[in-house]
């Protein structure tokens, strides 16, 4: 039997759109689009039907999967840009991967009341992925769900895709992922006890803690955006102060570190942000990660970053 999380009770009429969604990117955003109008046309209430684990995790055991975006940050981003409020969150095990199609909707099907199903043109799920749009379709006409498939959204020549986004991101070009996201890249943790190095040199730094599996930019010093939340409720992103800051991602070459670490300087706020939980956009990467001849030229040179970053997260400010 499929586990599932839902925001929705069973009698509630819904249209749904199902994926992954890692990173809630463009693409992602016009599907939840497309759903909310299918909805409003059918009376019926928006969903996106989404998995945890991410589907590789269990279909690819063998690969590490570094995604886009927790479970947690995806739901707010559905949410926030995609204006998609309801989720089932499908339990994704090796017993529902070996799910033909037809038992996947028709287990669906039997525990939630569904008008309609939004899908890009190249979607398929099931076993074997025999569940394509032309499966879809046919069920859908056989179940009385109206079943549409999206042409693919094109940006530029090359389609967006998280695999593309992931390669900016790992290449550190968060400014482009974030254009192909359409929103920033982000990254969020509970703020743990570093070495304070960063406070002895007058640039205390947040030390996040993130889950395993996220996707990290590139070593190197990023201009970002942070809110600060003190509750365990993470959805409310709207309700706090957003600071400007600097994050440093690396081994810090210059204290001979070796542990990898993202760690987050608020520019012009001093606040103690121990236990907090950090949700951080990357907006620009400034620099690589480099080693300095001594604490005082590593002063320096943050300084210049920090300059850098206020002057970056002003002209972006409008964009936002």
């Amino acid at each position: 039997m499929t586990e599932y999380q839902t925001t929705l009770t069973e009698n509630t009429p819904i249209a749904i759109t199902i994926g992954n969604f890692d990173g809630i990117h463009l693409g992602h955003q016009l599907l939840l689009q497309e759903v909310r109008a299918m909805a409003q046309t059918l009376d019926c209430t928006p969903v996106m039907v989404t998995f945890e684990p991410h589907t590789l995790m269990v279909v690819r055991p063998d690969i590490h999967v570094q995604y886009l975006t927790t479970l947690g940050e995806k739901l707010a981003l559905a949410k926030e840009y995609g204006g998609v409020a309801d989720s089932i969150v499908i339990n994704f095990t090796p017993e529902v991967a070996a799910l033909s199609a037809q038992d996947f909707m028709d287990d669906l099907c039997q525990r939630f009341t569904i008008r309609g199903l939004i899908v890009g043109s190249d979607f398929s799920l099931g076993h074997n992925r025999m569940g394509n749009v032309s499966f879809l379709e046919a069920y859908g006409q056989k179940n009385g769900m109206l079943v549409r498939a999206l042409p693919l959204e094109q940006s530029g020549e090359t389609r967006i895709s998280s695999t593309r986004i992931r390669a900016l991101i790992n290449a550190g070009n968060v400014a482009e992922a974030n254009t192909l996201l359409g929103h920033p890249v982000v990254l969020g943790g509970i703020v743990g006890h570093g070495d304070e190095r960063g406070r002895q040199i007058g640039f205390p730094t947040a030390n996040l803690r993130l889950d395993a599996h996220k996707l990290v930019p590139t070593n190197g010093v990023y201009a970002v955006r942070a809110t600060v939340h003190r509750s365990t409720i993470r959805d409310r992103i709207e309700d706090s102060t957003v600071y400007n800051g600097v994050s440093n991602i690396g081994i810090r070459p210059t204290f001979n570190g070796k542990e990898r670490l993202v760690e987050v300087h608020l520019l012009d706020v001093t606040m103690d942000l121990y236990d907090a939980y950090l949700h951080v956009e990357f907006i620009e990467h400034l620099r690589g990660e480099q080693r300095f001849s001594g604490i005082e030229a590593l002063k320096q040179q943050i300084e210049i970053d920090a300059q850098q970053a206020r002057q970056i997260l002003a002209s972006r400010r409008m964009d936002h």
